[in-house]
């Protein structure tokens, strides 16, 4: 990708908006793009960070491992979405673990001394990070109301109502989630037993509120999921 691009790329990333032309070219400068096979790790929880990614294609799930060895998947991260930075920030070991999905991802990488002079030299992507980082607290905080407060079958019907707006492709009147994934997947994201989150689905199948075909969900009716959010 040459400099053009890479700026016009890096102009959608929540980070750099509204940053001048002249700051996202010396961005560009000291950006290395690289590419991850699909199911790649690209560090694991407990790493030493130096690094900060910037998705450019492909998806990067982000989890972390509880004390009983079961996995809990924090989020799906998208092309424009970054990710890294915590470990870059506080300068401790990285707090969760990256995995690429069913696709090869590509990112930019910024390595830490350059990422923190970036920020002195444009404190405006400082507030843009804060910004970030506080929608991201507010996620967090909803699935910890919702691992308190509502029921596995709940969890299941919220979960795939956030799905299909991040990772939806509409069908018609159909959403379809773009995104493959195993019983033990889904299970990963609500924090549940495959077995627990195969019944769950089996009674929205059941309803007519979604379909199951070869490792993909399709929402047959979106608002009897969203009365769940």
């Amino acid at each position: 990708m040459n400099q053009a691009d890479s700026i016009a790329f890096l102009q959608r990333v929540s980070i750099f908006s509204g940053v001048n032309a002249d700051s996202l070219a010396r961005i560009a400068s000291i950006t290395v793009e690289k590419t991850f096979p699909k199911k790649s790790i690209i560090f694991h929880e407990g790493d030493e960070g130096d690094t900060l990614y910037i998705l450019k294609s492909g998806r990067v799930k982000i989890s972390k491992i509880t004390e009983d060895g079961r996995e809990k998947t924090l989020t799906i991260m998208q092309p424009g979405d970054f990710f890294g930075e915590m470990a870059i920030l506080d300068s401790l070991p990285r707090s969760a673990t990256a995995e690429v999905l069913d696709e090869p991802a590509t990112a930019f990488t910024v390595n830490k001394r350059d990422f923190e002079r970036i920020i002195v030299e444009t404190p405006l992507i400082a507030l843009q990070i804060m910004r970030d980082l506080t929608r991201r607290i507010r996620q967090v905080n909803q699935q910890v109301e919702d691992l308190a407060f509502k029921d596995v079958h709940e969890r299941v019907a919220s979960t795939l109502f956030h799905l299909s707006r991040s990772e939806g492709r509409p069908m018609g009147t159909k959403v379809l989630i773009n995104l493959k994934m195993t019983h033990q997947d889904l299970a990963n994201m609500v924090g549940s037993s495959r077995e627990t989150v195969t019944r769950a689905l089996n009674r929205l199948q059941d309803e007519g509120i979604i379909s199951i075909a070869h490792q993909q969900i399709t929402i047959n009716q979106l608002k009897a999921l969203a009365d769940w959010h």
